[in-house]
């Protein structure tokens, strides 16, 4: 289950919900935050949790991915703002969008980050490399999806959204020759479900 940074205790606690099966995610700031609450909510929905975001429409969160809050105010189980690190952001003018979802992902969200023009730019073209790859995947034969890898990616997920590790994880599955080209392709699927990335947004189309 997931474990978020509690700035009371201190440490990495397992959230607790008023009603079981529900998580009520409440964010306060700008789209940093919206963003870490778009994440909680994909990974609850991972674990069958039925997610419900309460929080105001920040201008320029669904170019990021972010899905619509389900109400504006509310009470919470998980409330996101005061331990998220600052952000300052160059232009993203003429890149993908996605393209700042990516380059923050890399980072922890508790961490202070400063995006260069530089930095979103090499996003952009991952972003890009990755798609051309899960496109390549996808003209392979169907198999079923990698659950190591998606075990391990979880994992990750689950220990305070600690989302640099799991790129390393897809590094490695894109190496690993025992995983079938299909295989790959249906586990990249199911992380992106949480990621958000658009990872499938060229297939067919190359």
């Amino acid at each position: 289950m997931l474990r978020l940074y509690d700035g009371e205790t201190g440490n990495a606690e397992e959230i607790t919900t008023a009603r079981p099966g529900v998580v009520r995610v409440a964010c306060t700031g700008g789209l940093r935050a919206l963003l870490v609450g778009d994440l909680i909510r994909r990974v609850a929905d991972h674990h069958r949790l039925r997610a419900i975001g309460v929080w105001d429409d920040v201008p320029g969160a669904a170019d990021l991915g972010v899905r619509p809050a389900e109400l504006t105010s509310g009470t919470a189980d998980v409330h996101i703002g005061p331990t998220v690190g600052r952000c300052s952001l160059a232009s993203a003018d003429g890149l993908d969008p996605l393209a700042v979802r990516l380059a923050l992902l890399l980072r922890h969200y508790r961490t202070d980050v400063d995006l260069a023009r530089r930095d979103l730019e090499e996003a952009d073209a991952s972003l890009t490399s990755w798609r051309r790859r899960v496109a390549g995947w996808a003209e392979s034969p169907g198999r079923p999806l990698s659950r190591e890898y998606v075990r391990e990616a979880v994992a990750a997920l689950d220990d305070d959204l600690d989302t640099p590790a799991i790129f390393p994880t897809l590094f490695r599955l894109t190496e690993d020759d025992s995983v079938p080209p299909g295989a790959k392709f249906e586990t990249v699927i199911k992380l992106d479900m949480i990621l958000g990335l658009d990872l499938v947004g060229l297939v067919g189309r190359l």
